[in-house]
């Protein structure tokens, strides 16, 4: 292994390269980068103790391992497509493979071949697939995250290695925990769009595109959401209903485009209604993390100008934790980095908390719940009361947080 050779031969070598993840496992950069600049960096990085035919040899077989190199120092572009081709054969220049070459471990980091195959031999046993994945997300990666993401993302690689027979029990398995597996650590912070949903998303379109009809998938989507958690339900079926039904000044999607049958998507729709007036007769509504979405998913579906769904919410305003998981579900997160003078700008981006009260009066009587929430927040009994409570006034203020 050339990681072994540089760690015993050229010691120095090895340590700038574990030191350089990012600079290495990265593609080169836009035409207004000074390439002269950017290879001398390099050079002085990997190549200042080596000199004559071993630094050219040096040269060529860093060149080889990290293609970011061929394009410095050479005259080779690589474009976006080319990341994912490396992710898949598992090089040393995918970030996501790199420790597993430089710290002699796999560990939570990336999925080993052997867990792969493994996860895809038994991708027809739905049950084995949720409790690998909710076991998954209880695994923490010291680069931040969990396997779970790690799983997702192998699987959106490598989704042609599914066999099509398995695709209906192994989104079933997924579709199950889905809720569940949306964890906070996977989500991408300041402008980042990740998360385990939007990954899940990602994956069900490579199981499908170019390998299903669009009723063969549709077939499969809506055998898979039968038991799906109420979340993920909710997130699928809006996807398939806006493929038809897109939002004003939208086009529809093409047909052959569209993750559904329009029939489909309709009784995707009347399952979502269902689940939710079914989660509305016990606990499991009002503990959802997509509570403020199934709201108003519920409101739109069954039509009735808000009559159920602020009856509902009524009789949880009664309850401080009604309240409380109220205040959770409409508190927002946002990003800024200010310029600053003269471009100095901000180095990290700043989060900002956000009261999402401006619709609330389709779902609530919003002056019954904000007289709750200032006499729970007086309590000191529910940080996220009060933080919501000190969001809502920043902004009657018209300031941020």
């Amino acid at each position: 292994m050339i990681s072994i050779a540089l760690r015993l031969l050229h010691p120095d070598i090895y340590r700038a390269v574990r030191q350089n993840k990012d600079r290495l496992c990265r593609l080169a950069g836009g035409e207004r980068d000074d390439r002269g600049a950017r290879a001398k960096e390099y050079e002085d990085l990997l190549l200042r103790s080596s000199v004559g035919a071993q630094r050219e040899r040096l040269r060529n077989t860093m060149m080889r391992m990290f293609p970011v190199l061929e394009a410095v120092w050479g005259n080779m572009h690589y474009g976006g497509d080319f990341g994912r081709r490396w992710a898949v054969e598992r090089r040393v220049c995918s970030a996501s493979h790199f420790d597993a070459y430089f710290r002699f471990a796999i560990g939570a980091e990336v999925l080993s071949a052997a867990e792969l195959d493994a996860l895809i031999a038994k991708a027809q046993d739905s049950a084995f697939i949720a409790a690998e994945m909710q076991r998954a997300a209880l695994v923490l990666r010291p680069s931040g995250g969990t396997k779970a993401a790690v799983i997702l993302d192998e699987l959106n690689l490598h989704a042609e290695k599914v066999d099509t027979a398995h695709i209906q029990p192994l989104l079933k398995g997924l579709f199950a925990v889905a809720d569940e597996i949306n964890v906070e650590a996977d989500r991408g912070g300041a402008f980042s769009m990740a998360s385990n949903e939007m990954r899940l998303h990602w994956l069900l379109r490579s199981l499908t595109r170019d390998r299903l009809t669009l009723e063969q998938r549709s077939a499969i989507y809506v055998a898979a959401c039968q038991t799906a958690s109420l979340g993920w339900l909710a997130s699928f079926a809006d996807s398939a209903w806006t493929d038809y039904h897109p939002r004003e000044g939208r086009e529809p999607e093409p047909e052959d485009k569209c993750l559904t049958t329009a029939a489909d998507a309709e009784t995707l729709r009347k399952l979502l209604g269902d689940r939710i007036a079914d989660a509305s007769k016990d606990a499991s509504l009002l503990k959802s993390q997509d509570l403020a979405h199934l709201l108003y998913r519920w409101r739109e579906l069954v039509n009735d100008d808000g009559a159920a769904v602020k009856q509902w919410t009524a009789a949880q305003l009664t309850t401080d934790e009604g309240v409380n998981q109220f205040a959770v579900a409409f508190t927002s997160y946002g990003w800024s980095q200010g310029l600053g003078i003269g471009g100095l700008g901000d180095l990290v981006a700043k989060r900002t908390t956000r009261a999402q009260v401006k619709s609330l009066d389709r779902l609530m009587d919003v002056a019954e719940f904000r007289r709750r929430v200032e006499e729970v927040g007086a309590g000191g009994t529910s940080p996220e009361v009060t933080e919501f409570l000190e969001a809502w006034r920043h902004q009657e203020r018209g300031t941020d947080d």
